[in-house]
């Protein structure tokens, strides 16, 4: 994906565009970042996707379809993801229709995953906002970010590439199981001149394998991570889901780190969006017995494109300490 590809994309949401330092399309010096090579050296990011989990099931095929970043066929084949199920067009009033609506749920108030995975890193989902979410900014400005930190679910970057700039104390490793969100992210990174200031990782959250994720990660035998960043991640899955992806937290942070959580809240009451989480149920999946402590919990906001419910929505941003080093 070019530089000019990118800027191209971005431009189709209209005024995010502005203001967002991302340099003309017609610069020839603007950096040109890598297309999607999975085990290319080269490649700006790596990839540990598993093929048994519910998140890489939703994404059968993707790695292998055309972005619709850098090809105009990529819409055709994006829509075989979709193969089986009903899902909105590639606009933004359409894709902004759907998941304001139940359509975009499953039971439980659960997120369709195909349909996450199939408009992430298309620069049409409502919260691909292209600057860092607001409660990020804040936890910079409290210096929250230091050591190792690890963005999971890190969408399209802006927030990684964010407190990899503001915070320099912060090093940064961004996951994301969609392939074409690290293509954005790696992107922005070029034409940001932050190539290589941030690691990106293609990879499943869920993954239950930990030879794969020693292979994938640097150090993670030694839980190495001192924050994780969850922003929007944890609220899109399921009972099941979830209790594996907290696993794999566990396994990556280190004795007494700690995490960031930002979910959207049941005082959200419109219909669409992701699962709202309660405080109970915060508090059921990291529990004293499970060795969590909750340490905070406030009132926070989701920001989302203007033409989304109106450009934000009623969240919590939890504070969760890792008490003590089991595995």
């Amino acid at each position: 994906m070019s530089a000019s590809n990118c800027v191209k994309a971005l431009s189709d949401i209209g005024t995010y565009v502005t203001g967002i330092g991302l340099g003309s399309t017609d610069d020839p010096k603007a950096p040109q970042p890598h297309s999607l090579q999975r085990n290319d050296e080269c490649s700006p990011f790596r990839s540990f996707l598993s093929h048994e989990s519910s998140c890489s099931d939703a994404l059968e095929g993707l790695p292998l379809l055309p972005s619709r970043l850098n090809s105009s066929g990529g819409d055709e084949a994006l829509s075989t993801v979709l193969a089986d199920e009903e899902g909105p067009e590639l606009n933004v009033d359409s894709v902004h229709e759907f998941l304001s609506s139940h359509r975009f749920h499953m039971a439980g108030g659960v997120p369709r995953p195909k349909i996450l995975a199939y408009i992430s890193g298309t620069g049409l989902a409502p919260w691909e906002i292209h600057r860092p979410q607001k409660f990020v900014r804040d936890l910079v400005l409290r210096r929250c970010f230091s050591g190792r930190v690890l963005d999971a679910g890190c969408g399209i970057g802006d927030n990684a590439l964010y407190v990899a700039k503001a915070a320099p104390g912060a090093s940064v490793t961004a996951v994301d199981v969609v392939p074409r969100c690290l293509e954005f992210a790696a992107a922005k990174a070029g034409l940001r001149s932050m190539r290589g200031k941030v690691e990106l990782l293609v990879g499943d959250l869920l993954e239950t394998d930990p030879g794969r994720w020693v292979e994938a990660l640097a150090s993670t035998q030694d839980q190495s991570f001192s924050v994780v960043l969850d922003s929007l991640t944890f609220h899109c899955f399921s009972d099941s889901d979830r209790e594996r992806y907290v696993a794999t937290l566990r396994r990556l942070l280190r004795p007494r780190g700690l995490i960031y959580m930002n979910c959207m809240s049941e005082e959200e009451t419109r219909p669409g969006g992701p699962r709202r989480i309660t405080v109970p149920d915060l508090f059921s999946v990291f529990c004293a017995s499970n060795g969590w402590k909750v340490e905070g919990l406030e009132d926070s906001i989701i920001e989302f494109h203007p033409t989304f419910w109106g450009g934000q929505a009623k969240a919590r941003l939890f504070t969760i300490r890792k008490a003590y080093s089991g595995s």
